[in-house]
């Protein structure tokens, strides 16, 4: 099993900037990174690597003594103090030698005993397919009833809020027909464990785009508009 995932480098405190990776999720476990578990954290070129090292090491000394060598540092799994998930925790100036301060997104690609990190290009970032849901859409003004105009070009769709759609219905309408655009209204979802909003890409967009429904892609978003793009993993270092 192999997979991908995100996450982000938040701070110590208000008061300090001190770089914090507090990072848990249920796949950890699956991928034998379960609490106790003894891991290798490495600085790579954009990003850091995190090996398991529960099976065919040498002395923990000397295994120690070649991490420090790289810049790295030997590490603990955890267990989440309000959850059930297993938890990694860097601080400080590991995360420094890596490159990596407060704000940072990071995307992941991990199968058993392996986890890469490498740092994304600015913005807010989630992962998702075509159907987009989450407190995130609120956040970035994508609201029930809201229109938006979606442009597809090979490799991007690019989704942005239009002001007062509801209004401007008739004008909105040609402007999308003018610009080969299409015309979408973030709709509220009925499911109880689902947020108060979805938007669903349609299948003519991720056509155009070169994207099939289920893949996984990136959104980056901020207020008013949505990018979405597959992660482009050989640009990243991985």
């Amino acid at each position: 099993m192999n997979g991908i995932d995100i996450a982000s480098v938040t701070r110590a405190s208000r008061r300090k900037n001190n770089p914090r990776l507090q990072f848990y999720a249920e796949w950890l476990r699956e991928m034998g990174f379960v609490p106790d578990a003894l891991v290798q954290f490495l600085p790579e070129p954009g990003g850091i690597s995190l090996t398991l090292c529960n099976e065919n090491i040498p002395k923990y000394s000397e295994l120690l003594c070649r991490t420090v060598e790289r810049g790295g540092t030997l590490i603990h799994v955890n267990l989440h103090r309000h959850r059930e998930d297993p938890q990694l925790f860097l601080s400080g100036v590991h995360l420094k030698r890596a490159g990596l301060g407060y704000g940072d997104n990071l995307i992941i690609r991990y199968e058993y005993g392996s986890i890469r990190m490498r740092k994304l290009p600015g913005g807010a970032v989630k992962i998702v397919n075509s159907h987009l849901v989450g407190k995130w859409l609120a956040d970035s003004g994508f609201l029930p009833d809201e229109a938006l105009t979606v442009a597809s070009t090979p490799g991007l769709i690019t989704c942005k809020l239009q002001e007062n759609g509801r209004g401007r219905t008739a004008e909105l309408v040609r402007f999308a027909r003018e610009n080969k655009l299409k015309l979408l209204q973030v709709q509220k979802t009925k499911l109880k464990n689902e947020f108060g909003q979805y938007l669903d890409i349609p299948s003519s967009c991720l056509e155009k785009a070169g994207f099939s429904p289920e893949e996984t892609l990136l959104a980056v978003y901020g207020q008013g508009v949505i990018k979405l793009q597959k992660p482009d993993f050989v640009g990243l270092g991985f």
